[in-house]
C-alpha cells in the first residue's frame, strides 16, 4: 500500500499544479490560485539604495511578492528560502520581492539581511506602511503571485517553504501555463 501511494501522490501533485488548485508536498509547501486574476492597487516602495518602485515595474515577468516585517519570526525564518527561489528561477520570466513592511526602518532590515546572510540588493521596503492596507493583507507573511500583465494569480497567507521540490515545480508549471 506504501508504495501505491508513493507512486500515485506525485501524480496527484502533478494533476492539481495543471488544474490551478493548490499544491502540497506533504504539507509543506501550499499556494491558493484565484479563478479569476484581480487588479492590483498602486503600491509603491524603494530598494536599500532609495530607488523607487512600483508594481508596474515587473510588468512582463512572474512576480511573487512576500509582504513581511522584521519583528514576524515565521518572515524571518522564510526570508532564505525566497532568496533561494529567486537564484532558482529569478530572470526575464520570474522575480522575488520580499517587502518589509518596516515603516522607515531600513537600518533594521539591512542588520537582519546581514546577520541571515542574505544578498542586501535584494532588500525592499515600504518606508510609507501602505502597502499591507492597499493590498488586504492581514497576516503576517502573506505572499501574492502576480502575473506578467500585473494582474494578482493567487495569494498565500502565512510561511512557506518556498524553494522545495513542489515550489519550484509549482512555479515553474504556474509560468508554463501562462505562456
Amino acid at each position: 500500500m506504501k508504495q501505491l501511494i508513493r507512486w500515485i501522490f506525485p501524480s496527484l501533485v502533478l494533476f492539481s499544479m495543471h488544474s490551478g488548485a493548490a499544491v502540497a508536498e506533504e504539507g509543506k509547501f501550499s499556494f491558493g490560485i484565484h479563478s479569476a486574476s484581480k487588479e492590483l492597487p498602486r503600491i509603491e516602495f524603494s530598494d536599500a539604495a532609495g530607488n523607487q518602485f512600483m508594481l508596474e515595474d515587473f510588468k512582463g515577468k512572474y512576480v511573487l511578492l512576500n509582504i513581511w516585517a522584521t519583528w514576524c519570526p515565521p518572515c524571518r525564518k522564510e526570508l532564505p528560502d525566497l532568496q533561494g527561489l529567486q537564484q532558482e528561477l529569478g530572470g526575464d520570466q520570474f522575480q522575488v520581492i520580499a517587502l518589509s513592511t518596516d515603516a522607515g526602518r531600513l537600518t533594521n532590515v539591512q542588520r537582519l539581511y546581514q546577520q541571515l546572510g542574505l544578498d542586501e540588493r535584494a532588500i525592499f521596503i515600504d518606508e510609507s506602511g501602505t502597502a499591507m492596507r492597499k493590498l488586504g493583507v492581514f497576516a503576517m507573511p502573506t505572499t501574492l503571485l502576480i502575473g506578467p500583465d500585473g494582474r494578482e494569480l493567487g495569494r498565500k497567507p502565512g510561511p512557506a517553504d518556498w524553494d522545495s521540490t513542489s515550489a519550484l515545480a509549482f512555479f515553474t508549471v504556474q509560468m508554463a501555463d501562462q505562456d
